[in-house]
């Protein structure tokens, strides 16, 4: 019998190479391709840009402007309010000093003229003085007395009327009292004056010393 001897037989492709070489090719190209390992998909995370853009900064500066002024405006009040506070004082400083100095001058003024008034008095009694009416010094007292109520009247002195009125408390002072039957009068008239009552410029200088019926 004859031995049956198997020989290889090799395959070629149409590009001439066997199958052999071809499935070592695609093997050795399978081996080289990385690995894709399928991965859960990542949520992308917001990130704040690094910088800040450039109208941002501006909007932020105009803030910070608005805030500077409404200080200053805030601060311009308070002193504003302070100032006229102080000129307030001031003129109310002025006022008092002024009302100060016109009541000294007033009451300078009113000692002044109850010293004239004095005088006024010692002339009033020499002309009541009985004997030498028509001598001489009776007619200086009475050109005396004439010149001095005049300059009493040009300082805005004048009497205060007295006898035959009521008797008013705020112009009379009262020194005696009469019944008003012996003299006939109704009773609160004033009925005789001892001594003459002046006021100025619409104020009381002096009272009216007078005897009141009553």
């Amino acid at each position: 019998m004859s031995k049956r001897v198997r020989v290889p037989i090799r395959v070629r492709g149409s590009d001439g190479r066997s199958e052999q070489e071809v499935t070592e090719q695609r093997q050795v190209a399978n081996e080289s391709e990385p690995a894709v390992v399928e991965q859960e998909p990542v949520a992308a995370t917001e990130r704040e840009p690094v910088t800040r853009s450039s109208r941002e900064v501006r909007e932020d500066s105009s803030q910070a402007r608005r805030e500077e002024i409404e200080e200053l405006k805030e601060d311009r009040e308070v002193w504003r309010d302070r100032a006229l506070r102080l000129q307030a004082e001031i003129e109310n400083f002025r006022k008092r000093q002024r009302r100060l100095a016109e009541d000294r001058i007033e009451a300078d003024r009113a000692r002044l003229l109850r010293n004239f008034l004095m005088i006024a008095d010692d002339l009033e009694r020499a002309l009541r003085a009985e004997g030498d009416e028509q001598g001489a010094l009776r007619e200086g007292v009475r050109v005396t007395q004439r010149s001095l109520k005049q300059l009493l009247k040009q300082e805005g002195v004048e009497p205060i009327a007295a006898e035959g009125e009521t008797f008013d408390p705020a112009w009379h002072e009262a020194v005696g009292t009469v019944p008003h039957q012996r003299v006939e009068a109704e009773q609160g008239t004033v009925v005789d004056v001892t001594q003459l009552g002046y006021r100025v410029d619409g104020r009381l200088l002096r009272p009216a010393r007078v005897i009141v019926a009553k």
